[in-house]
C-alpha cells in the first residue's frame, strides 16, 4: 500500500471543471477505498461531519464570530476560505484575539411565538443574522457586545491600519480585517520539519529573507506556520484556537472562556451560558471535537492543479524571473518521520501512523509559499502578534488561488493583478517587475496562477 503515498497533487483537465477536486481527501485515502480499507476515510468523514455542526446555546459563545467551522470555510468547497470578512483585529487590543462580532445575548428576539392554538417557538426566534453585528454602525450593542468593545478597544469608526502612515507612527488606534484561510493541504504543511523552514529562510536573498517564527505550543517550541501572522504550529493548536476565538467553545487545550458576560443568564427562558468548561470534552476514543477538526484538515488534499497551456507555461517562467518565487516557494518536502513531532490527540492517542508515515512523509508539495513572515510595508495589517510585528505577514499560499473571490488578508483585491499592486516592503521589487511587464506578459503570469 505504500505506493499509494506517491503524488499529492493531481493535474486536472481544465476542460472538465476548474474547481473539480477541491475539498477531497488525500488521493491515497481515496485509493484505499478501492481495496476496501476505510480507516483513514472514516477519520476524515467523522471530522468533516463535526466540522459542519452548528453549535447552540449554552455551549456557543458567549462571544463568537460563527456558529460552526463550516460557516467560514466553504469556498469553493468545505475546508476552503469564505466569501466575506469573518474577523476583525484592533491595534490597541491588549487582551488578544479578534473582536467577536456576535454574542449569546443578541441571538434571540421576540419571546414565545404562537400560531393559532400552538406554541411554535417557545423561547423566541433566532435572530437573523444572529442579531446585529458589533461592526454595524447602527447596532444597539447588547451587554456582552458592550463588554467586548471595551475589552478590545473596538469602535465602528476605526480606520484600516497602515503601518507606514504618520497616524500609525503617532500611535493612533486602527483595525485590520481578515478573511479565513483555506485549509486545503494543511496536513502536508504540518508535516514539514522545523529545520526545513530554517533552510528556506537561509536560502533567500537578504533583501527578501523571511523570518521563522517560533511559538511554545503543546509542550514544546515549534515553528509556527498557520494563520496570517504565523501564530500556530500544529493542526490541534489551530483547531483549539479557532474553536475558542471564532465559535466560543472551550476545549481541553483552551479551557477558559473569553468572557463571562452571559454566565448563568437567561433570555426568554433559554440559558445563555453555563460554567461547564471545557465544553468540548474528550470522548471514549481519545478525541475531542478539536481532534476531529484536525483529522479532517490533516486528510484534506491540496488544491488540484490544471494543465498548463502555452500562455500559462510562459507565465510560469515570468513568475520566477520577476522574483515572485523567492517568497512564493514552489516546492517543499515534508519530513521523513512526521510522527516524531506531530502531537497526539487531546486524549493522548497517537495520530494514525499510516497517514503520517506513509501518506504524509517525504512528500513534495507545491504551496507557492514559504510560510515565513515578511515585512510587507503598507500591506501589513498593523497588528502585533507575539514576535510578528505590525508590518509582517505570513506569505499567503497561492495554490487554490483560482477558487477565491477576494484576495489578500482583508479581501481588498478582486483580481490577481490588484493583489500584486498592493504588495509593498519586501514584495515591492517583484511588484515593480510585474508592472513593468507588457500587458500580454502580465496576462501570462495571471494565466499561470489560475492553474494553481
Amino acid at each position: 500500500m505504500a505506493m499509494l503515498g506517491a503524488g499529492v497533487a493531481v493535474a486536472v483537465d481544465a476542460g472538465v471543471s476548474n474547481l473539480s477536486g477541491f475539498g477531497d481527501p488525500l488521493d491515497p485515502i481515496k485509493a484505499e477505498l478501492v481495496f476496501g480499507v476505510k480507516d483513514r476515510f472514516q477519520l476524515f468523514a467523522d471530522g468533516q461531519f463535526t466540522f459542519i455542526e452548528v453549535d447552540s446555546l449554552p455551549q456557543l459563545g458567549p462571544i463568537f464570530n460563527s456558529r460552526g467551522c463550516g460557516g467560514c470555510h466553504f469556498q469553493p468547497a468545505l475546508g476552503g476560505s469564505g466569501g466575506s470578512i469573518n474577523e476583525v483585529r484592533v491595534r490597541n487590543n491588549t487582551a488578544g484575539g479578534p473582536v467577536h462580532i456576535f454574542a449569546s445575548d443578541n441571538i434571540l428576539r421576540g419571546g414565545s411565538q404562537q400560531q393559532g392554538a400552538l406554541t411554535i417557538f417557545p423561547n423566541g426566534l433566532v435572530a437573523a443574522p444572529l442579531g446585529c453585528q458589533i461592526t454595524a454602525p447602527g447596532c444597539s450593542w447588547s451587554d456582552c457586545q458592550q463588554e467586548e468593545a471595551s475589552r478590545t478597544t473596538f469602535t465602528t469608526d476605526l480606520k484600516i491600519c497602515d503601518p507606514t502612515s504618520a497616524d500609525f507612527a503617532s500611535g493612533a488606534n486602527c483595525s485590520a480585517e481578515r478573511q479565513s484561510t483555506a485549509l486545503f493541504g494543511f496536513g502536508l504543511i504540518e508535516a514539514v520539519a522545523d529545520s526545513t523552514f530554517d533552510a528556506i529562510a537561509a536560502s533567500q536573498p537578504p533583501a527578501i529573507r523571511g523570518v521563522v517564527k517560533r511559538v511554545t505550543e503543546l509542550g514544546r517550541t515549534r515553528v509556527a506556520r498557520f494563520g496570517w501572522k504565523d501564530d500556530v504550529a500544529t493542526l490541534r493548536g489551530f483547531a483549539a484556537d479557532a474553536y475558542l476565538n471564532e465559535v466560543g467553545i472551550t476545549s481541553p487545550d483552551a479551557p477558559t472562556d473569553r468572557s463571562t458576560c452571559a454566565l448563568d443568564k437567561t433570555m426568554f427562558g433559554v440559558l445563555l451560558d453555563v460554567d461547564d468548561d471545557p465544553e468540548d470534552s474528550i470522548d471514549s476514543d481519545g478525541r475531542a471535537d478539536i481532534d476531529r477538526f484536525a483529522d479532517f484538515m490533516r486528510a484534506l488534499a491540496p488544491p488540484p492543479t490544471l494543465k498548463l497551456n502555452a500562455a500559462a507555461q510562459a507565465g510560469q517562467t515570468l513568475f520566477k524571473n520577476i522574483g515572485c518565487a523567492g517568497c512564493h516557494v514552489d516546492s517543499i518536502k515534508t519530513a521523513a518521520h512526521p510522527s516524531q513531532f506531530v502531537p497526539p490527540t487531546t486524549g493522548g492517542v497517537a495520530i494514525d501512523r499510516v497517514l503520517l508515515e506513509v501518506y504524509l512523509d517525504n512528500q513534495v508539495f507545491h504551496p507557492y509559499s514559504d510560510f515565513l513572515l515578511h515585512d510587507m510595508g503598507s500591506l501589513g495589517d498593523g497588528i502585533t502578534s507575539g514576535a510578528a510585528g505590525p508590518r509582517q505577514m505570513r506569505t499567503a499560499p497561492l495554490w487554490g488561488v483560482r477558487a477565491k473571490s477576494r484576495l489578500l488578508h482583508d479581501g481588498r483585491a478582486e483580481t490577481i493583478a490588484e493583489a500584486v499592486a498592493f504588495h509593498d516592503g519586501q514584495g515591492a521589487a517583484s511588484r515593480n517587475a510585474f508592472q513593468a511587464l507588457t500587458p500580454t506578459q502580465q496576462d501570462q503570469v495571471v494565466a499561470f496562477l489560475l492553474t494553481r
